[in-house]
């Protein structure tokens, strides 16, 4: 126990019962406190903690002594925390209309003492000339389809305040380090001219250059309109309005188009479709200001620096109307945790999808939900699953539009309680973790504590459920889950809590003051500016019916090579005018990796043939809204596209022939479908189909070898008798081969007029009736009675949802003894669960046993973590007669009927599943998968191949090492096991590297004359390379610092590595030949059997019996070497000890017969896992070369290596360090007439770079040596000098601790702890030691270094009389340290206090408070 540590506990012990109050600012942005002014005045929000460390008291926070200073502040607690003697609390605090006068000041209350605390803060006035232009781009297109520039500006010690910013036709957002991305508005009738944005009070204005060249002229020429002819249009869907198709020899990739709606500019939504001869062709849209209306569209295009009238047009569009569900109708029930929505409509239905929303929102379309239709009208009845405890009141609203609102005369809301009573307790974050895997993916590790189960974890983009469970409980646990970080994912949610949630850049504990940051951390990188010697392979790409491969390089001054960045190559095909890259375009994202042997960054991109010509724009993204444009990087990373039958277009319907007969006993309708694709050809898609009797059909098209144009046949069999009733195709998606696709639906929903530029219907628009077919009967039968269902069965009542079981297979018979069942229309089943959640399990097998009688059979496979811990209910919805009718149950409905109508679910966290694998190329290498219970794996298979288990992160992620080159377009699969456990199959297909190999830019051309200024910017092409050209002159003159000789180093030995028949010198290191061994090469190699294998722990235990043959062994004796992995410590910048774990508990796997695996998990006080070791024990039968950290060893027969990884662990800061200790042991049995020596020691290698003192290979070459010996024999390790770290090679130190009250030796027995120290590192840390026996040439004596011999004298004090004396010398010295501080205190209580308080404060925060919980 530390003496520091014992004051500390004094001074606490003495002091609790005072119960001060602790309040200190823990604002995470230090520059938060200082603000420019804006109209006057500023803002701050700081973040500030309070602290009673004697009683659960409620904390606080007074703010009214600032009332009357001409400022305001408020306060609002964010996070507390409290047991029964210790209370804390986080709050956030607001200091509005600060004119720069006065100190905010704020007083924390348990009610019983206050505490204050003065928040002093500057309010800056901007100067005149005080902010500069750094660095600023040209104005180009840019990703998001805008046009945009970035720039930097400096000369600020705080963000400039947005509201004194003003931007001339642009608008701006501030993206990190003072960089700027400003882009331009939409164009309204004129060219836009120069963009600048003035920041106000400072006379900064920074504009660029006309994008747009004023001599232009832009044609428009073959301008088409859909519908051409008409001028009232009735919308078939919902957002597809009409469209017009025109060419233009535009020389721009964003041209200045604009529209007029009844002389009113609107927003213009157009796209390029092709380009063929400098031939653009464009597809635009007439959007509506108003349906019913009148309206005049003029459409305008570039005429040199004006706009001038292309075309003009007067449409009257009658939106797609829905029918409304009555506002009157409010029938919302709670039964327990079930809900049930309940109401009644006489309109007939049409399709509309339903809108609920609780907490979040859902969206429901036919069948679900109804229970009963026809021509009369319909019943909606569904039910819906509570968990236990929810946040009371919630709102549940149900509507067809979205968001709902009472105003829109549109469905209904009522308020939902929670149906365990108990009292609102946000569930509380413990502790977080961020760990690398690959690209931005990354393993969010979160301790969180809950009074109720945690079913859900959520995100902005995704819901995780409770198999991301990796230890301890569901009330109390470390959750795991692989986050995105392209994708938006600021805030964790937990179940239905919306509130109290980690935010990035804020706390989210009041225990553990740890914000929440989204990696990668950027903050000392000006990721805008030290971007350098960007290029990229092929300035030139062609597309012209092929695909074409590219690779970007760059680097970066200061960044981290692990740091994830992402290439975005996105030519603008519809013009977004949205700051943000949406969704479903991430997948196009291309990783950069770091290339080690050219030392740069590297993004390998294809792009697909026939795609957009031109100058494509580019950018690399950090984060989601960090990211540096193409434009910034040079012109050497640009490049050019060739692309002369350029399709962007998908495939259309060119004909529509629709097939409606009477029908009369059995009979096909349909429509006869020309679907046209002239350049990229049709690959295929799917059609849905709906009609007003409750039916629906799904119909995929599947291409024929016509996929430029061919006619499908999508036909539905109307069954006899029949009602009749309409068929409306609702739905379409057609894919071209290049992916490229034409949409369509009725509603859609994702809404926007832009859905209407790639509408297959194109040649159809104003044909409201062209998706239609009314179907008429001979035999007509009116039967109301929706089917019956008799009988229900579940193939599995119970459910494992965290197992690779998780297939259930439901089935049932219904009946309808009037009219029939109608054959082809297929129901629907649906298991849903808490949180609005459900799925669909698909019809797949029908019995039909007669026309009123059919069983239905559907299965599906529960996604992971679904239903628990409250289970799925069952509703069946879509039953259909053929009298008009059409029915379901809901799960009330089932259960009324005494039928199943749920499944119970249960976990474990033991078995593997996979969930995902990273992205590999056909040349192989390593692969991660992700999922559950991945930790403590036997073995990982591709197919039938073995591969390595490399590393393990957690329980959800491994690195599995050995995969061979693949074949293109191949799948494959990966599966593990785990004990008795075989894991599912994951499959994947490889990606196709780029060929090519990195060529440097060409160096710059030195202009003849000197610049008569020198520019502000350092050009961002200066080539990585040294060019090879050789000066024609060689300097004269030698500089004198250039040593003339290299200094010699000398070896170890007298003579030097045992003379010439035993070795030779080289660099300070003795190279020895065989079977020559040692830093002096004067011992021999023992070859002596394998050791034991170790099940429990990777020690081992070396046995070398003694010979009586011709060695030197003077008698027999058996000598055994010990080597143990004993504890990992972490060191402060001082290798003071701040904390340790001694290994305990190690899950063994054997990997051959030589070759052994031990993991063990590094836990905190709390029992959390903080960080993996993983020991691979590897024994040497024969001399074997091997390589580590880019050099090459030789390992000698009978040895054995150990190599440690150590996972991303969490050091308390930079600077410090980790030092694993290992403990090494030789004991002989002979005890007589021997000695004991040990000696450490270490060799050097001198630079073999030509002088380059900056290669850290060179500088870590030397390795440590330990040796034991006892008489003889001596036990040998070698610890290299070097280690990898997070994938790069650094130098690792090794040194002896003298730990002599541990280390018991004696002449027979002798020991040694070593430690080896590793630098701070993100990821993980991989170190390399060996061991050996050797005979030596010479026994050890009482002169070799540290010896103890037997015939030693026992003068001295005894090691007992020794501890004795420095125990009593402790033991003094505290007693003369507790009077001084008695004395202090006495004498000067105030000064005492605050002493203790800033002890508390230094080391109470960092230690105890996190033990606290």
């Amino acid at each position: 126990m530390s003496l520091k540590f014992l004051i500390l506990a004094l001074l606490y012990l003495c002091e609790k019962a005072l119960g001060e109050l602790i309040i200190k600012d823990i604002t995470i942005d230090k520059n938060e406190t200082t603000r420019y002014m804006s109209g006057g005045e500023c803002s701050y929000y700081l973040s500030v903690l309070v602290i009673d460390d004697s009683s659960d008291s409620l904390l606080t926070i007074y703010t009214e002594s600032n009332n009357g200073m001409g400022f305001n502040v408020m306060a609002s607690n964010t996070f507390s925390f409290k047991n029964s003697s210790y209370s804390s609390s986080i709050f956030s605090i607001s200091i509005l209309s600060y004119k720069g006068t006065g100190v905010p000041v704020v007083i924390a209350s348990n009610y019983n003492t206050n505490s204050t605390l003065y928040l002093p803060v500057q309010c800056i006035e901007i100067q005149k000339g005080q902010v500069t232009l750094l660095k600023k781009t040209d104005m180009q297109p840019d990703i998001f389809g805008l046009l945009s520039f970035q720039f930097q500006i400096g000369g600020l010690i705080s963000n400039y305040p947005s509201g004194t910013i003003m931007g001339l036709n642009s608008y701006y957002s501030l993206i990190n380090d003072y960089v700027y991305y400003s882009y331009c508005s939409n164009p309204q009738g004129d060219i836009p001219s120069s963009i600048s944005t003035e920041f106000l009070s400072s006379g900064l204005s920074v504009s660029v250059d006309d994008y747009y060249n004023t001599t232009n002229v832009d044609s428009v020429t073959n301008l088409k309109r859909f519908p051409n002819l008409k001028q009232d249009i009735q919308l078939m869907g919902k957002f597809y309005v009409p469209l017009f198709s025109f060419e233009s020899d535009t020389p721009y990739l964003i041209p200045s188009f604009s529209m007029s709606a009844n002389t009113s500019f609107t927003k213009f939504l157009h796209r390029p479709i092709s380009k063929i001869n400098n031939i653009t062709t464009f597809i635009g849209s007439y959007i509506f200001p108003k349906s019913g209306v009148l309206t005049h569209y003029i459409f305008y295009a570039q005429n040199q620096s004006t706009a001038t009238l292309r075309d003009s047009v007067y449409f009257n569009i009658k939106e797609f109307n829905n029918n409304l569900i009555p506002t009157n109708t409010n029938n919302i029930t709670q039964s327990n945790s079930w809900l049930i929505i309940d109401f009644n409509s006489t309109s007939l239905y049409d399709f509309t999808p339903f809108y609920i929303t609780h907490l979040s929102t859902k969206y429901y379309k036919f069948p679900f939900g109804f229970k009963q239709g026809g021509s009369g009208g319909y019943q909606y009845s569904a039910t819906f699953l509570l968990p236990d405890a929810i946040p009371n009141p919630q709102t549940i609203s149900f509507s067809t539009i979205y968001p709902y609102s009472y105003l829109n005369g549109d469905g209904f809301s009522s308020n939902v309680y929670s149906p365990t009573p108990a009292s609102y307790n946000s569930p509380m974050f413990i502790d977080h973790q961020f760990y690398h895997l690959y690209d931005s993916f990354y393993i969010l590790s979160f301790k969180i504590k809950h009074d109720y189960p945690i079913y859900k974890i959520s995100n902005y983009y995704r819901d995780y459920f409770i198999t991301t469970l990796s230890s301890g409980t569901i009330e109390n646990g470390t959750f795991e889950m692989l986050v995105d970080t392209r994708r938006k994912s600021e805030t964790i949610f937990i179940n239905q809590f919306r509130t109290f949630s980690p935010y990035t850049g804020h706390y989210y504990s009041p225990i553990n003051l740890k914000p929440f940051d989204i990696p990668p951390k950027l903050n000392d990188i000006d990721f805008f500016n030290e971007i350098r010697d960007a290029s990229i392979l092929y300035k030139t790409m062609n597309v012209t019916n092929s695909k074409a491969g590219n690779i970007l390089y760059f680097n970066y001054t200061k960044l981290d090579i692990n740091t994830p960045i992402n290439l975005f190559v996105n030519a603008p095909i519809f013009i977004t005018q949205t700051f943000e890259v949406p969704d479903e375009y991430l997948d196009n994202f291309v990783p950069a990796v770091w290339n080690s042997t050219i030392n740069m960054f590297q993004a390998e991109f294809f792009l697909p043939k026939n795609s957009l010509p031109g100058k494509i724009p580019f950018a690399l993204f950090f984060k989601d809204n960090a990211f540096v444009l193409g434009q910034s990087l040079g012109p050497n990373a640009q490049f050019n596209v060739i692309s002369e039958n350029c399709d962007l277009y998908g495939p259309i319907f060119e004909n529509i022939i629709k097939v409606s007969n009477s029908v009369s006993g059995s009979s096909l309708v349909g429509w006869n479908l020309t679907i046209s694709d002239p350049i990229n050809g049709f690959a295929g898609g799917y059609i849905v189909i709906k009609g007003t009797d409750g039916s629906v059909y799904y119909k995929t098209l599947i291409a024929t070898e016509k996929i430029y144009s061919d006619t499908y046949f999508v036909s539905i069999n109307i069954s006899s008798p029949c009602a009749q009733h309409i068929l409306t195709i609702t739905d379409v998606v057609l894919f071209d081969t290049e992916n490229n696709n034409s949409t369509f639906s009725i509603f859609s929903e994702l809404g926007g007029f832009s859905l209407s530029l790639y509408n297959p219907f194109i040649n159809f628009i104003g044909d409201d009736s062209i998706n239609k077919i009314s179907v008429e009967c001979d035999t007509d039968i009116i039967d109301n009675t929706p089917p019956h269902i008799d009988t229900l069965s579940i193939s599995s009542n119970v459910i494992d949802i965290s197992s690779n079981s998780r297939d259930v297979v439901i089935s049932f018979n219904v009946t309808d003894l009037e009219s029939g069942l109608k054959n082809d229309a297929l129901p629907m089943v649906y298991l849903s669960t808490v949180d609005l959640d459900k799925i669909e399990c698909l019809i797949k097998i029908i019995s039909i046993f007669n026309q009123f009688n059919h069983e239905y059979h559907c299965s599906t496979t529960i996604p992971l973590g679904f239903g628990y811990p409250y289970g799925i209910l069952i509703s069946i919805y879509g039953l259909v007669n053929n009298g008009g009718a059409f029915g379901g149950y809901s799960t009330a409905d089932l259960k009324e009927q005494g039928l199943p109508h749920s499944i119970n679910t249960t976990f474990a966290l033991g078995e593997p599943v996979i969930e995902g694998v990273s992205k590999i190329s056909t040349l192989g290498g390593d692969i991660w998968i992700t999922g559950k219970g991945l930790l403590g794996i036997n073995s990982a298979f591709l197919g039938t191949l073995e591969l390595t288990i490399y590393k393990n992160v957690g329980n959800s992620a491994v690195l599995l090492k050995g995969i061979p080159a693949l074949t293109l377009n191949s799948k494959y699969t990966i599966h593990v096991t785990k004990g008795t456990y075989i894991s599912n199959l994951i499959e994947f297909t490889p990606y196709e590297k780029v060929n090519g190999q990195y060529l440097p830019p060409s160096p710059t051309t030195t202009p003849s004359t000197t610049p008569s200024e020198t520019p502000s910017i350092t050009p961002s092409i200066t080539p990585s390379i040294t060019p090879s050209i050789t000066p024609s002159i060689t300097p004269s003159i030698t500089p004198s610092i250039t040593p003339s000789t290299t200094p010699t180093i000398k070896c170890a030995g007298t003579p030097e590595c045992g003379g010439s028949s035993k070795g030779h010198c080289n660099s300070g290191t003795c190279i020895c030949i065989s079977p020559w061994i040692g830093i002096d090469c004067t011992s021999k190699i023992v070859i002596v059997d394998p050791p034991k294998v170790n099940s429990s722990n990777p020690s081992n235990e070396i046995t070398t019996p003694s010979s009586n043959s011709s060695n030197s062994i003077k008698e027999a004796a058996v000598y055994k070497s010990f080597i143990s992995l004993v504890s990992l410590r972490e060191l402060d910048f001082n290798d003071i000890v701040i904390n340790q774990y001694y290994f305990s508990k190690w899950v063994f796997s054997e990997i051959n017969a030589l070759s052994s695996r031990y993991i063990t998990n590094i836990t905190n006080k709390d029992g959390k896992s903080i960080s993996q070791v993983t020991a691979i024990t590897e024994w040497f039968t024969k001399e074997t070369n091997v390589s580590f950290g880019g050099i090459d060893l030789t390992m000698n027969p009978s040895s054995l290596k150990y190599t440690i990884s150590i996972d991303s662990y969490p050091f308390r800061d930079k600077l410090c360090r980790l030092e694993l200790l290992m403990s090494a042991s030789f004991t002989s049995s002979k005890t007589d007439d021997i000695c004991s020596s040990q000696e450490f020691t270490s060799t050097t290698t001198t630079n073999s770079n030509n002088g380059n003192d900056d290669d850290d290979d060179d500088k870590s070459r030397g390795n440590n040596y330990l040796k034991i010996q006892i008489d003889n024999h001596s036990m040998y390790a070698r610890f290299l000098k070097r280690g990898i770290v997070d994938d790069k090679t650094v130098t690792i130190d090794n040194r002896q601790i003298n730990d002599t009250l541990k280390m018991e030796n004696s002449e027979s027995h002798s020991s040694a702890l070593i430690g080896i120290i590793i630098p701070h590192f993100n990821n993980y840390s991989i170190i390399d030691p060996d061991f050996s026996v050797l005979i030596d040439h010479q026994s050890s004596t009482s002169s070799s270094p540290n010896s103890i011999c037997s015939l030693n004298s026992n003068s001295g004090l005894s090691k007992s009389a020794l501890a004795g004396i420095i125990i009593g010398g402790i033991a003094f010295f505290l007693v003369i340290v507790i009077c001084i501080i008695y004395f202090i205190y006495k004498s000067n209580p105030t000064h005492f206090k605050l002493i203790k308080q800033r002890i508390l404060l230094s080391c109470f925060f960092s230690k105890k408070l996190k033990s606290r919980y």
